[in-house]
């Protein structure tokens, strides 16, 4: 049940008439949130129906255990058994997902990650355990944000669940267009690069010229966020309705001067997950002095590897951190000669970053290596020609370039008029969006990219 099609959107109507009948009574709405979800769970497979729920119990008693042992031991031992259960489920899904299909029929790492975070933050005493299983499990199999993040901090989530339900005027409205506009960046933008650009230029590059191969790899980075943004507007929008914000996960990140600002804007949950739960629990810089330039280059790397166990994932992992490495020494270097960026700087630096970026990007999207050397020769053949850049494809991609740098106001503005409206009407000018979108997808969307990680 992905989130562009119209049975989600029936779903997601259901759950939130029969939350808000209940929701001055906490058990209860946590009770219709649970069984949803688990609904949710189920229509991808009973397999997954099984094992999330099996795999939150675990942990939720890991949990209980370390907070309520004093022994350093036994707390070790009981986080190793989350860390085994929780990447061993990731490692499996990955590794043995093809063969195991009818038990993971989602990714399971987003869910994961969130649970890790709940038993690690316990371990450090960063965080209580909940005694409450309902208050646990319903935030663990909380399925706006189950099969594609934003990640959520397992004891955050909680801790809002607790919280009175709250869904005023202005809420609905931003949740409403959030929705609409996560459908419009998928749908519209995000479909329509995939279908005319990105994957017939990239999968066979020698029938393109070397400009029009370049041109689809710009293509492809705003297919890709407009893809993975769009299901986060809509896994946003979804679980606001419901009284909960979960966290932004991208903020304009194509417009950022360097790879350290870049992974500050993009997919933030992860990258903040990375920081937390891999990069400071590698030796410090004042245990180990190269620790602050071989640290970014470890962390990505296991990035890369969570993403698939292939060498093109190592590669762009590894891209990416030595240019966080190499991001800090200039940095410091600059910093002693007491040099400040300029403007004019900035817009060079946005530039190139967003260049390696794309370039990066070409193995992150190859089957092999060998298929990223293909495009990177045909760009470097320098042949120059537009025959296949139609003027449609020009449109989209200045549609999709300006959409990004946007100022953040308008949205907050078209919130505050919005808000103005009738709920009825809001609600029906969302479904209006649906079925004209889902109109114009034709055939259907392809499952939200990062799905599948």
């Amino acid at each position: 049940m992905y989130p562009t099609a119209a049975p989600y959107f029936v779903f997601l109507v259901a759950v939130c008439l029969v939350y808000w009948a209940v929701c001055r009574i906490r058990a209860a709405r946590l009770a219709v949130l649970l069984v949803a979800s688990l609904f949710f769970i189920a229509k991808f497979g009973l397999g997954c129906l099984l094992l999330v729920p099996v795999a939150a119990t675990l942990d939720f008693f890991f949990g209980r255990g370390m907070g309520r042992s004093e022994s350093a031991t036994m707390r070790r031992v009981l986080l190793t058994c989350s860390l085994v259960l929780n990447v061993g489920l990731m490692v499996a899904a990955k590794g043995f997902g093809a063969k195991l299909g009818w038990l993971f029929t989602f990714s399971l790492s987003y869910y994961c990650f969130q649970q890790l975070s709940y038993t690690i933050d316990i371990f450090r005493r960063d965080a209580e355990p909940e005694a409450n299983f309902l208050n646990y499990v319903s935030a663990a199999t909380f399925f706006p944000s189950l099969t594609a993040g934003p990640i959520n901090r397992l004891p955050d989530l909680i801790d809002k669940l607790k919280k009175p339900f709250s869904l005023d005027d202005t809420r609905s409205a931003r949740a409403l267009l959030l929705i609409a506009s996560g459908l419009i960046k998928k749908l519209l933008i995000a479909q329509f690069l995939a279908d005319n650009l990105v994957n017939s230029f990239l999968d066979t590059p020698k029938l393109y010229s070397g400009f029009e191969v370049l041109v689809a790899d710009w293509g492809y980075a705003f297919q890709l966020y407009y893809d993975f943004s769009g299901y986060t507007d809509i896994a946003m929008g979804s679980a606001l309705l419901l009284g909960i914000p979960v966290p932004e996960n991208f903020h304009r990140p194509y417009s950022s001067a360097n790879i350290a600002e870049f992974w500050r804007k993009w997919h933030i949950t992860f990258s903040q997950w990375l920081r937390d739960y891999v990069y400071f629990s590698l030796p410090s810089e004042r245990r180990v002095a190269a620790a602050k330039f071989t640290n970014p280059v470890i962390t990505m790397l296991l990035g890369g590897l969570w993403h698939g166990f292939g060498w093109t994932f190592l590669i762009w992992g590894a891209m990416h951190g030595v240019a966080l490495s190499a991001t800090r020494a200039w940095q410091d270097w600059r910093k002693k000669l007491g040099k400040t960026p300029t403007a004019f700087g900035r817009y060079v630096a946005v530039f190139f970053t967003f260049q390696f970026v794309c370039a990066a990007w070409v193995f992150f999207r190859a089957d092999s290596a060998s298929d990223a050397l293909d495009v990177f020769s045909r760009i470097g053949s320098m042949t120059f020609s537009v025959e296949h850049i139609s003027l449609a494809i020009v449109l989209y991609l200045a549609a999709a370039v300006l959409l990004h740098i946007a100022p953040e106001s308008w949205f907050d503005e078209a919130v505050a008029l919005f808000s103005r409206t009738p709920f009825i009407l809001q609600g029906a000018a969302i479904a209006g969006v649906v079925l004209v979108l889902q109109t114009l997808a034709g055939k259907g969307a392809a499952p939200f990219a990062y799905s599948k990680f």
